[in-house]
């Protein structure tokens, strides 16, 4: 597999571009607070939060619409909705995008958690060649593999702390503008092949969610292997298991939720700086999740 890490110049920046984000939870959102500040004129819109939606449209200037309309004349669409709600994006809402219009998938199945199942996806397909069937339409996949709070802190190329994120599908011309914009976003973009190889990012793999700078992100991908991991799949368990697998994993992420708002209250902090502390002490491993929220809750702290 050959990848390529694509260099910011600013030459190579984007002209100012229409870009319509379906989805604003913390991957969509996010993105619209850093695409609208890059000076991209973007359209908002969810599926029924509409409180929500106008928020996001007040503190951005983002155009808040209906999903039938957010991506008239887009020249890119980024979808950030869970795979679970991909079958009912209304039919015909892609058909009055730009011409040569980009749509990018950021999506990441959690049967166990989102309570769906995905046969296709389970025995192999990667799971934006699902996405990509479903709305019958070419996809990029970006934007997936980086947890949410990293969006919000891009920084400026040659920046020795600057994260590489992967980028993969099959349309060049597609695939280059997303390098850039991801570029412009504040990272160092990875050409990570075709669609076919997008499982290379996909959960549990070792360059999802893993803060990694071009060298490192290039190894993850090619050390990747194509079987799901346990966490990830539900095609071996019976519809008690998945259904008790998913209660267990919804109990879980309210208490990570909680975690969250307390360390926020306690200590001043954003949600994203909250959410990015706790998942360090996840991934450093020395204790168990379990003890590191028990922690928290008592001493409204991380040690």
């Amino acid at each position: 597999m050959t990848m390529k890490h694509t260099p910011n110049h600013t030459e190579r920046r984007l002209c100012r571009l229409k870009i319509a984000i379906i989805g604003t939870g913390y991957v969509g959102g996010n993105l619209a607070r850093v695409i609208t500040k890059l000076g991209h004129d973007v359209s908002i819109t969810n599926s029924s939060n509409a409180k929500a939606l106008q928020a996001l449209a007040e503190e951005t200037g983002a155009k808040p619409t209906t999903i039938e309309h957010v991506a008239q004349g887009a020249e890119v669409v980024i979808i950030s909705i869970p795979p679970k709600s991909i079958p009912d994006l209304p039919p015909g809402f892609l058909d009055k995008i730009a011409p040569g219009g980009v749509v990018i998938d950021t999506a990441n199945y959690y049967p166990l958690l989102f309570d769906i199942f995905i046969e296709p996806v389970e025995k192999g397909l990667p799971e934006s060649r699902w996405v990509e069937q479903q709305i019958k339409h070419p996809v990029i996949k970006a934007f997936n593999a980086t947890p949410w709070y990293n969006l919000t802190r891009g920084l400026p190329a040659e920046n020795p702390g600057r994260l590489a994120m992967p980028v993969a599908g099959d349309d060049t011309a597609a695939k280059a503008i997303v390098l850039k914009l991801v570029e412009e976003i504040g990272f160092d973009a990875v050409d990570a092949g075709g669609l076919d190889e997008s499982w290379r990012q996909q959960p549990g793999t070792p360059a999802y969610c893993v803060d990694l700078d071009v060298p490192s992100m290039h190894k993850a991908l090619s050390e990747a292997t194509k079987e799901r991991s346990r966490d990830f799949k539900a095609i071996d368990l019976s519809d008690e298991e998945r259904k008790a697998a998913h209660e267990m994993q919804s109990a879980f992420h309210k208490n990570i939720n909680k975690a969250v708002l307390t360390l926020m209250e306690s200590n001043n902090w954003t949600e994203a700086e909250a959410t990015g502390a706790l998942f360090t002490q996840f991934v450093k491993g020395s204790k168990p999740a379990s003890d590191i929220l028990k922690f928290v809750f008592e001493h409204k702290r991380l040690d």
